[in-house]
């Protein structure tokens, strides 16, 4: 396994930092050859983002300086993404740069795959629009926009929804013309309620939007509140973390357990402080008077929460978290995916641990109705609180 070098570091980094760290892999290979498919690859269940990175130094500020840099920075990350995204054509699953098999690649007709060249070293005089270099769209960001972006847009769902709609714009406008960098477009597209205004003519976005949106004091209570989110994300993390490195106890194979936490890392930043508001209040109250409840995501997804008694055996605890979340499906029927998260009674100074189940059951039948009377006879889940509704500004100003 070769290391990282520092500027790959630097890239998967970024990527893990933006909640992506069980999808996101360093240096994939192309399996039994161990040769390197590209710096850092994302695959998210059928979106896929390959990046690339080059760190050139900049020699000189002449034309032909210029055009040498863009040349070895951007043109050269162009071409390794491409030959990526062929390589992928053919593959069922990615390699880890270990030679490890990691998990299994969507069809790749029916994926969403985003090219991300990274450039380097350009120290910002160099203007190097995004665009297609042959054979299909490049997202090009130095390392300013980079750490902004991926910084802002920290989660899967933030993140692809920029990149799809920016492509969008960029195919409808005749023309985009930056004045400043990326980060300036992406306030943008934030100070729009997260869209582009849809257009057919010349787009010019200013300079300086992002110093501008990112001092305004409702940026910084947003800021703030999100530090609820972190909540959710530590779940998660935590989750994927011992999946990695095979420390579950119960569950099958790491798509397995990737499968319930896909669901939860799909959740966009803003609902994710509302989970995470909606999981602290839930366990502050798990010791006194909630031993479960059900909560409903404005993604359609339903979650259900148990906190059991410490030296609850684990089988029982899984055993009724799946019996609720099956009760919690027949109780929102538009949705038809619950995702039960299982854990301890909270006591301060005490341990924990973590069960996470997927129940999915596209059609509800009159079968599962009957099947449901008969469990709320026996134990009657959801009748009283059947739910608790978090909700708040996403900018609380």
């Amino acid at each position: 396994m070769s290391p990282l070098n520092e500027s790959e570091q630097y890239a998967f980094s970024v990527a893990r930092r933006a909640s992506l760290t069980l999808w996101s892999t360093a240096n994939p290979s192309r399996g039994k050859t161990g040769k390197e498919l590209c710096d850092v690859l994302i695959i998210f269940g059928s979106r896929i983002a390959i990046l690339s990175v080059k760190d050139i130094h900049l020699a000189g500020t002449t034309e032909t300086d210029l055009t040498r840099w863009r040349r070895r920075a951007i043109k050269e990350s162009a071409k390794q993404l491409y030959g990526t995204e062929r390589w992928l054509q053919s593959a069922t699953h990615i390699f880890r740069s270990d030679g490890k098999v990691g998990l299994p690649l969507p069809p790749i007709s029916k994926a969403n795959i985003h090219r991300i060249a990274v450039a380097l070293g350009s120290k910002g005089k160099v203007p190097f629009p995004s665009g297609d270099f042959g054979k299909g769209f490049v997202h090009v960001f130095d390392d300013r926009a980079f750490d902004i972006i991926l910084s802002e847009l920290d989660t899967p769902a933030d993140l692809f929804k920029y990149l799809d709609t920016k492509v969008h714009l960029l195919d409808l406008a005749s023309h985009v013309h930056l004045e400043g960098g990326e980060e300036d477009l992406l306030a943008y597209y934030l100070a729009n309620g997260r869209s582009f205004p849809l257009t057919t003519g010349m787009v010019t976005v200013g300079q300086g939007i992002w110093d501008d949106l990112s001092s305004r004091p409702e940026y910084g209570a947003m800021k703030e509140a999100n530090k609820a989110s972190m909540i959710w994300d530590g779940l998660i993390e935590t989750i994927a973390h011992n999946a990695l490195t095979g420390c579950l106890e119960f569950g099958g194979a790491l798509s397995d357990t990737e499968l319930a936490l896909r669901y939860m890392a799909s959740e966009d930043r803003y609902q994710r402080r509302i989970l995470g508001l909606a999981f602290e209040d839930f366990l502050q109250k798990s010791v006194t008077s909630v031993r479960s409840r059900l909560v409903v995501s404005k993604s359609g997804i339903t979650y259900v929460f148990l906190a059991t008694p410490h030296g609850t055996e684990r089988i029982d605890r899984c055993s009724e978290l799946l019996a609720r979340c099956f009760a919690a499906r027949g109780k929102i029927l538009e949705n038809h995916t619950v995702v039960g998260i299982a854990t301890e009674q909270y006591i301060k100074g005490k341990g924990f641990s973590l069960d996470v189940g997927l129940f999915s059951k596209p059609v509800w039948t009159p079968d599962d109705e009957k099947a449901l009377a008969e469990l709320h006879v026996i134990s009657p889940f959801f009748t009283s609180e059947m739910k608790r509704v978090f909700d708040e500004p996403e900018y609380p100003l």
